[in-house]
């Protein structure tokens, strides 16, 4: 049976990053973690981390934010992640787009590794995984542009 190491973020759609930036700071103590910067233009989102980095929220602004269910995003060792992918493969689990998961479903985000899927009802999920140098060389990654 495969298990969830931990939940490693949790994205949270906002309607004005400004005022969530103040709110999120001011009320949880939360600030920008700056190890994701590079890949944050790319994805549109601001991930924020409580000062001992053990709670993460990856906020991303979009207009007209009500009842869209945020993505819960679990981390996993890179030898896990390989057979979660398979999983979700062999269970012909689906992404937000409608394709069935597979290894090149894989998102390459430079220092660490996700697949993301939904449930029957579209509730958004995300698999990370950090051993990034171990999973590029297995995914052959190295070159391959993020999906």
């Amino acid at each position: 049976m495969l298990t969830l190491g931990k939940i490693d973020h949790i994205h949270i759609r906002v309607a004005d990053l400004k005022v969530a930036l103040d709110w999120y700071g001011r009320v949880l103590g939360m600030g920008i973690d700056t190890r994701y910067h590079p890949i944050q233009e790319d994805h549109g989102v601001t991930m924020l981390a409580n000062p001992s980095g053990s709670v993460r929220l990856a906020l991303g602004e979009e207009a007209g934010t009500g009842n869209v269910p945020g993505t819960v995003a679990f981390s996993v060792g890179g030898q896990d992640f390989l057979a979660w992918i398979d999983s979700l493969a062999g269970q012909r689990v689906r992404d937000n787009k409608g394709e069935t998961i597979a290894r090149d479903s894989v998102r390459d985000h430079g220092f660490f590794c996700s697949l993301s899927f939904v449930d029957p009802f579209g509730n958004p999920f995300e698999i990370v995984s950090y051993d990034h140098t171990w999973l590029a060389a297995k995914l052959r990654l190295n070159g391959r542009p993020t999906h």
